[in-house]
């Protein structure tokens, strides 16, 4: 059996001696149950990243199609030319937008030529997730500008 020494202040050293237990043994518990305890949550981390990358999978799958198909009907029935433009060159940037907020305010920027205040934020976020409870998220709005992207990249030599 290995050793291990510990340091203790004199004042807990003097209690612990003042009583008749097998301070090893506690030690020994007290470790196992530590390590137990840390190897545990390491292994159920696992199974909650494995869980929300199925979700996100999921998510992905039922929601991708559909703000893509919304991004491109937007930008083959109603968008202009320059919102066309403006939105297409943004969905290449999506890179440097860490969170949906400051997308959907550059979308907004692109599309309607003025910086949005609150309100106008969103109402345009309800506009585009259809609910006035919600905000699109990050990957829709990447989604939505992809199906944008596509219709520019379709058109944009020919016009």
């Amino acid at each position: 059996m290995a050793t291990l020494n510990i340091s203790l202040p004199d004042e807990l050293k003097m209690r612990m001696d003042a009583t008749h237990e097998n301070w090893s043994a506690i030690a020994r518990r007290a470790f196992e149950l530590q390590l137990n305890s840390t190897m545990k949550v390491g292994a159920d981390m696992e199974s909650v990243i494995e869980r929300l990358r199925a979700s996100k999978q999921k998510i992905e799958q039922e929601q991708r199609p559909e703000w893509t198909k919304e991004g491109r009907e937007w930008a083959m029935e109603f968008a202009e030319y320059d919102q066309l433009q403006r939105a297409a060159k943004l969905a290449n940037e999506v890179a440097n937008f860490p969170d949906a907020d400051e997308l959907l305010a550059a979308l907004f920027l692109a599309i309607n030529e003025e910086i949005p205040d609150r309100d106008a934020l969103a109402e345009f976020g309800e506009i585009l997730s259809g609910n006035e409870q919600r905000r699109p998220t990050l990957d829709q709005l990447c989604w939505h500008l992809e199906g944008v992207q596509q219709v520019w990249n379709e058109v944009s030599s020919k016009v």
